[in-house]
């Protein structure tokens, strides 16, 4: 189920029986120590994966723009270095996505339904 929603619309995202959370509601989860957690967790793992990523992917252009005698090593047939890092920036993009997904359903999926049901709980409580 998708909502659409126009860039324009500031009110808070609907929970889960539909009805829209309280703008109050919604910005007094931000002080709480369970979504600063959630956020610390998914901070944990975005800043190190991006940089090492960054990282890689630089040593790629650096090697390809000055070190073209490295990236053409022939390893076998036609296939040289630079072709394997081409290849390997592939499959290291796909192996982050793999890793990202079994980490949010282990550390930041229970962490969210936590955080989401305190916040019904606040706004059935205000109600």
């Amino acid at each position: 189920m998708t909502i659409e929603r126009s860039s324009k619309d500031a009110s808070p995202p609907p929970n889960g029986d539909g009805a829209a959370l309280s703008a109050e509601a919604a910005i007094a989860m931000h002080s709480d120590p369970r979504f600063l957690q959630l956020k610390q967790r998914l901070y944990r793992f975005i800043f190190p994966m991006s940089i090492a990523f960054l990282a890689w992917y630089l040593l790629y252009v650096l090697m390809s723009a000055f070190g073209r005698d490295v990236m053409g090593t022939v390893l076998f047939g036609n296939v040289n270095v630079a072709l394997v890092f081409g290849v390997l920036q592939f499959a290291s993009t796909f192996g982050i996505a793999i890793c990202y997904t079994l980490y949010a359903r282990r550390h930041l999926d229970p962490a969210a339904a936590e955080v989401r049901e305190a916040l019904r709980e606040k706004e059935e409580g205000s109600a």
